[in-house]
């Protein structure tokens, strides 16, 4: 989409949100309420409305010993005496459901007499809450009914907070900074606050947990004093578990007995700067910002911080004994003995094995076959799409690969970046550098092709499989170097990559341009491509989360190093609406320092609704969307070629298209253009001579001194596959496969987003086009006629779009 369509929409979701009130208050749109007793949800009864809230604010008003407010009621502000409140703010699920677990602890206990309430960090206006708390006058506050918030947030990328927890971060420096708000405001109410925190060490310690501890940092410089210290958990090290149940157990402690809270040896710190024996949390050494860490990281081989596992898989795993995600607190002495005995007789200069059981687990539920102790392989699917005769990949169109005998692998599980698009869901290891132990590269290999073959015979038995390309899949052929996580970490990928070449296996490799050395090193492969998924450093930052803080440097050098490879180099753009989809320009300019073979755009795939992103379905680009883009992206390269000069890209020209999975190849002419002298009809030779390449990369591995280039290894593209043709890169060989449900209603459309051919591709009559159109109108005039984008407090981005709403309705045939 264009950037000047993109309008603002904060004048339409106020009237939005204007008309939902409204529509609350008419009974149009019923909020159910409930309450949660015991840690029970109790629905209440459907009555009107003004009946529901006085029932729900009589029972919330009276503290009980088992009560729990649940967010959907929020009936008591933060500052009410005798309240426990715990805030999160989660990006994949962990922080949130540490506060659960920690409720249902306060829960058991039965002796706070507290009202326990658990409410996200961005539903709470925090301004009003902390300032405009009215005091009754017959309520006397004391250590014994002091309100408690207990905060639970995770880091974002270089200590930022989360996007659901900035309303607190901006709210707290605001209000400390602003000389209307006196001195100390949260001194009268007597707020206790503790915190716990995730992080990870891989990022930069003087970054770990810092929205956690800057946050209570701004409280207590407010007048609220610390019950405890702040606890925090490392993503990295991978006992995050062990660290919030050491954690939990004086806060729990601290919560029951704040009448003793000065003398109590149970609670941590009681209160102070320090505990008796000046250490706090279990003994471990306090930090100079006044909060508490481990002076020892425990064997990562423990547990990890990982995200929770979803049920976006092709393998069920699930019944396997899978690790709780927090332990009870009543074993956390077990765990920290087990812990302290593990660290005893381990070898501190041993190489760690990259992953842990939870995360093996997690990869092993989504379909991942894990070799050795770091890398994977799983059967893609378009392997088995294309083994039922249901079409190729998208490298089948544009290379001309055979998507039956492609292996999906990964010598490296661990990745530098923790993108928000990624569908892996976040849940291998990260990590800068190689610090683990490391497999043999033959090893990898063979364990790989095994277990792919193994793969492919358990495939016989589905559904409309060939006999003839099941026997060919066997056979491996072409390697996918790009499952999950950096390929390129793997300290031996040079001999990797010879080793699948003695097997005449073609190799394409992606990364991610963090590691420019590995890239310039790299020994020659078939296609190496570069993932370049934004434009500028500010939503590079934003959309890859990368560990390094030079993360944009690195990619510009990886991509400059890319000119002086003699072989097939690829950038490759994921689209992401809303996100990354605008300031084309800069695309363009990033392309020409690498001077690449092909530039690969292609729409985000949406994989479903996860804790780990903020992605939607609207998120999603049509490929109209990414023709459009990438139509754009030519034309700005095209001006910079004009322009001349040293840093001048080559022309770049529209070679293929794989409407299948909405991706567009833009091609170097001088490189992949044939023209025929005589009618100028321009052909394409996109496709790899695979029999070519590897004499090629034989001779080079006999002989390093000796050189190819892309044009040594050329082979002719089908016409079916060429930008343009009525297939729409759909290998005519194969029959498109549709659910019953999942036929499209309309088949083509003209540029404003109306319909002019039915399901059956009949052109659609002048009378039906001028109804739909009257629709098109009212619903730009319900949303708007310019893209729209609505972002929330959580991060996520919602597009609205008039013209796209045709393009998602299906009939059943």
């Amino acid at each position: 989409p264009n950037q000047s369509r993109m309008a603002t929409v904060q004048s339409k979701a106020q009237v939005t949100a204007v008309l939902l009130f409204a529509a609350i208050a008419t009974g149009i749109i019923v909020l159910k309420k409930y309450r949660v007793i015991g840690g029970k949800k109790i629905e209440e009864e459907e009555k009107d409305d003004t009946h529901n809230n006085d029932a729900l604010l009589s029972n919330c008003s009276t503290p009980s010993v088992n009560a729990f407010v649940d967010v959907s009621c929020n009936c008591q502000r933060i500052l009410t005496p005798n309240t426990i409140t715990l805030a999160y703010a989660s990006t994949t699920g962990t922080c949130q459901s540490l506060a659960k677990k920690l409720q249902e602890e306060l829960v058991k206990k039965d002796a706070t007499g507290k009202i326990i309430q658990i409410v996200p960090i961005a539903e709470v206006d925090f301004w009003d809450e902390l300032l405009n708390q009215e005091q009754e006058d017959d309520v006397i506050i004391t250590e014994s009914n002091a309100p408690i918030l207990i905060l639970f947030i995770p880091t974002w990328s270089n200590g930022t907070p989360p996007p659901s927890a900035t309303n607190l971060t901006n709210a707290l420096a605001e209000i400390r900074s602003d000389w209307r708000v006196a001195s100390n405001p949260l001194a009268a109410s007597r707020l206790c606050v503790s915190a716990f925190g995730m992080g990870s060490t891989e990022y930069d310690n003087a970054t770990f947990c810092k929205p956690v501890k800057d946050s209570i940092k701004d409280l207590v410089a407010l007048g609220a004093s610390k019950f405890c210290e702040v606890g925090m958990g490392d993503d990295a090290v991978g006992d995050y578990r062990t660290q919030f149940g050491a954690w939990a157990q004086k806060c729990v402690a601290g919560c029951l007995d704040r009448n003793n809270a000065a003398t109590s040896s149970t609670s941590c710190c009681n209160g102070n700067d320090s505990s008796n024996n000046g250490t706090c949390c279990g003994g471990n050494q306090k930090e100079s910002s006044g909060v508490c860490g481990s002076t020892e990281k425990l064997d990562s081989r423990d547990d990890s911080a990982d995200d929770d596992e979803d049920d976006y898989s092709d393998y069920d795993e699930s019944d396997e004994e899978a690790e709780p995600d927090v332990m009870d607190l009543e074993d956390i002495g077990t765990a920290m003995q087990n812990s302290s005995k593990k660290k005893k007789n381990s070898n501190s200069r041993e190489p760690k094995e990259m992953v842990t059981p939870k995360q093996a687990a997690a990869l092993k539920k989504e379909g991942y076959k894990l070799i050795g102790t770091h890398s994977a392989v799983k059967l893609c699917r378009w392997t088995k799409h294309q083994l039922r005769g249901r079409g190729g990949c998208y490298k089948h169109t544009f290379y001309g690969i055979t998507s039956y005998q492609c292996m999906e692998a990964t010598p490296s599980l661990a990745c530098a970046n923790k993108c928000v698009f990624c569908w892996r869901h976040h849940k291998n290891p990260v990590g800068k550098e190689w610090r683990w132990k490391t497999d043999d590269a033959k090893f990898i290999v063979d364990e790989a092709v095994k277990t792919h073959v193994k793969m492919i015979k358990e495939a016989k038995g589905i559904p409309g499989v060939r006999p003839e390309r099941w026997l060919e899949a066997h056979t491996v052929r072409h390697c996918a170097l790009s499952l999950v996580g950096e390929p390129i970490m793997y300290p031996h990928i040079g001999d990797l990559l010879g080793e699948l070449h003695k097997r005449k296996i073609s190799t394409y490799l992606v990364t991610n341009g963090q590691h420019p050395q590995a890239i310039e090193s790299l020994r020659p492969i078939t296609q190496l491509y570069v993932s370049v998924d934004a434009p500028t450093p500010e939503s590079l930052e934003a959309i890859d989360r990368p560990l390094f803080k030079d993360a944009w440097e690195r990619l510009r050098t990886s991509l400059k190093s890319l000119k002086d490879k003699g072989q097939r180099t690829v950038a490759r753009l994921t689209v992401v609406k809303g996100w990354n989809s605008d300031e084309v320009e800069g695309y363009a300019k990033l392309i020409a320092l690498g001077r690449v073979s092909l530039v690969e755009v292609k729409g985000v795939t949406f994989c479903g609704k996860s804790d780990a992103s903020n992605l939607n379905m609207s998120n999603t680009p049509w490929h109209h969307e990414v023709v459009q883009i990438t139509k754009k992206l030519q034309e700005e390269l095209a001006k910079m070629t004009a322009a001349g000069g040293a840093d001048a890209p080559p022309e770049y020209a529209l070679a293929c298209e794989h409407k299948h999975s909405c991706s567009v190849l833009l091609a170097r002419v001088d490189q992949f253009a044939a023209d025929d002298p005589i009618t100028g009809e321009r052909k394409w030779r996109t496709w790899v001579d695979y029999e070519k390449f590897q004499e090629l990369a034989a001779r080079n591995e006999a002989d390093p001194s000796f050189t190819f280039s892309v044009t040594d290894y050329l082979a002719d593209t089908p016409s079916w596959a060429e930008f343009g043709a009525t297939e729409e890169g759909f290998d005519p060989t194969d029959k498109r496969h549709r659910r019953k449900k999942k036929h499209p209603k309309y088949t083509k459309f003209d540029e404003a987003g109306i319909p002019t051919h039915d399901q059956d591709g009949a052109p659609i009559d002048d009378s039906e086009r001028d109804r739909l159109r009257g629709l098109m109108k009212a619903r730009e005039a319900e949303i708007g006629e310019e893209i729209s984008v609505m972002e929330y407090k959580g991060g996520e981005k919602k597009i609205l779009d008039a013209r796209l709403m045709f393009r998602g309705l299906v009939v059943e045939k």
